[in-house]
């Protein structure tokens, strides 16, 4: 039986685990919205929120804007590149593929047990053993504090 503290560890990678999608369409949205022609339109007199007193071209809002959205792209780069890391690392672990089915596929545990032939228990026994196995490399990517 986990500790509450490692409950808690786990919470939080599934978290990140459940999030991997949406950082990786969060990347796609960005550089669309870096591409956008229409960027300007967000651009203008007082547009980015900046008072009469602090007014700048178009042309240095839209390269702020510009500068932003590449920096939101590098954070989830970033992140995807870490998460990416734990799971190479742990690739070869018998219950590897419960991360995709539960985490990306979000399958839930009676579709994962009916689609591998396992009771619902054995489910559970998978996640806590891949989750524990993934825990150091989390931790040791950042992901979650020590």
């Amino acid at each position: 039986m986990a500790t509450q503290e490692q409950k808690i560890i786990f919470r939080k990678m599934e978290e990140i685990l459940r999030n991997y999608p949406k950082y990786q369409k969060r990347i796609e949205v960005e550089i669309e919205n870096l591409k956008n022609p229409q960027i300007k339109k967000s651009c203008g007199l007082g547009g980015q929120g900046g008072n009469n007193y602090d007014y700048k071209s178009e042309v240095e809002q839209i390269e702020e804007l510009k500068q932003r959205i590449s920096n939101n792209i590098s954070r989830y780069e970033e992140i995807i590149f870490r998460i990416d890391e734990c799971l190479n690392m742990v690739q070869d672990h018998k219950d590897y593929g419960f991360i995709r089915m539960k985490y990306f596929d979000r399958m839930t545990y009676e579709e994962i047990a009916e689609k591998l032939g396992i009771s619902l228990m054995s489910t559970y026994r998978m996640r806590n053993n891949i989750l524990s196995t993934l825990e150091i490399h989390f931790k040791t990517q950042r992901l979650i504090e020590f």
